[in-house]
């Protein structure tokens, strides 16, 4: 197979392709506050800023939710992504996130993470036509899943995929383990399908939240867009390729030059990336660190996440290198081309 893709490489097209993605990010990172400060509208109940957390702040599973400001895309090409833990003392406690939010009618897609049953643990996942609505879009209950392992804190992303018709979220616990990906569908269909362009966050008693992302989604998102080479960091790389590609075989691929139409890899595909020693490296040691998880098999809504980390200060030399990064799926019979994504890059700073 790898043979295979490097003759079909061919030879790279040089001109760059750069197009400004929307993204928005939060660290909560500042003094304890009553309110959570510049870009966040508190909609209902009460958040608070306590040791560099965000923090729900009224008891006993009331809904308090918020909404930043500052981004505005349409629920079909939005993603949204935070780290949530439990409250020690708290119970019936929950966390989630909404986009397509419209502030005024509380609708959008609402995915809520929640301690079910008062075990302490974030036990279950709901997904909501709106904040607090009880039902998903045209079905006449929620739907839900339960966790195969309950966890404490963790981390929640969620999307819209296939014509919008598809919410997507992904749990994961603090280590990066998969607790599971979940899905739930009929968001076209119904005659309430969300129509605000806010993401927000929406919680139940006094959670903590922490390292909120919004971003406008593609196929393939590498966030955040750069690290510190001297105080080290991850980037996240998630490949959505829409329920068609589900089960496809996938490779993520990285050189120092971005192409626009692409490199030619078959079947009318481009790959927008150069080949360089990077590329041929990547393609040939995949899953090799710096990199992880960027060879595999995309799941049955055809995603994948890969990460790239750096330790502090490892390599002084890559301050002012970008790296573009892109990926390519297969067929898992044949092994030809089904679909390439856009080029995402990380940029190495001082």
């Amino acid at each position: 197979m790898k043979h295979f893709l490097t003759a079909a490489l061919g030879v790279a097209l040089l001109a760059p392709a750069s197009f400004a993605q929307q993204l928005v990010f939060d660290s909560f990172n500042r003094p304890d506050s009553s309110d959570l400060g510049f870009d966040w509208a508190e909609q209902n109940g009460d958040f608070v800023i306590q040791n560099n957390f965000g923090k729900g702040n009224v008891p006993f599973a009331n809904d308090t939710w918020m909404n930043h400001t500052a981004f505005g895309q349409p629920y079909e090409s939005s993603k949204v992504r935070m780290e949530f833990a439990r409250d020690s003392a708290d119970f019936f406690f929950g966390a989630g996130l909404v986009l397509g939010l419209d502030p005024n009618t509380w609708s959008g897609v609402a995915v809520l993470v929640q301690d079910n049953d008062l075990d302490g643990l974030f036990d279950r996942i709901f997904f909501h036509a709106a904040i607090n609505a009880g039902a998903w879009f045209s079905s006449p209950t929620p739907i839900l899943y339960d966790f195969p392992t309950p966890i404490d804190a963790g981390q929640l992303t969620v999307w819209v995929q296939d014509s919008g018709d598809l919410a997507v979220a992904r749990v994961e616990d603090t280590a990066g383990n998969l607790i599971g990906t979940y899905s739930a569908q009929g968001i076209v269909g119904t005659p309430f399908a969300p129509t605000g362009v806010r993401a927000g966050v929406w919680v139940r008693s006094r959670p903590f939240i922490n390292d909120f992302y919004a971003l406008e989604r593609r196929a393939l998102d590498a966030y955040p867009k750069s690290i510190s080479v001297a105080s080290g960091g991850e980037q996240t790389l998630d490949i959505t390729l829409e329920s068609a590609r589900a089960n496809d075989v996938y490779f993520l691929l990285a050189s120092l030059t971005a192409a626009d139409p692409g490199t030619p890899i078959g079947g009318g595909i481009n790959l927008p990336l150069v080949i360089d020693p990077l590329l041929l490296w990547t393609l040939t040691s995949p899953n090799t660190a710096p990199y992880a998880n960027t060879f595999g098999t995309l799941d049955a809504v055809g995603h994948a996440r890969a990460r790239v980390t750096l330790a502090p200060a490892a390599v002084p030399a890559l301050v002012g290198i970008d790296i573009h990064q892109a990926a390519i799926a297969l067929d898992p019979v044949t092994f030809t081309p089904t679909a390439a994504t856009n080029s995402a890059v990380l940029s190495l700073e001082i």
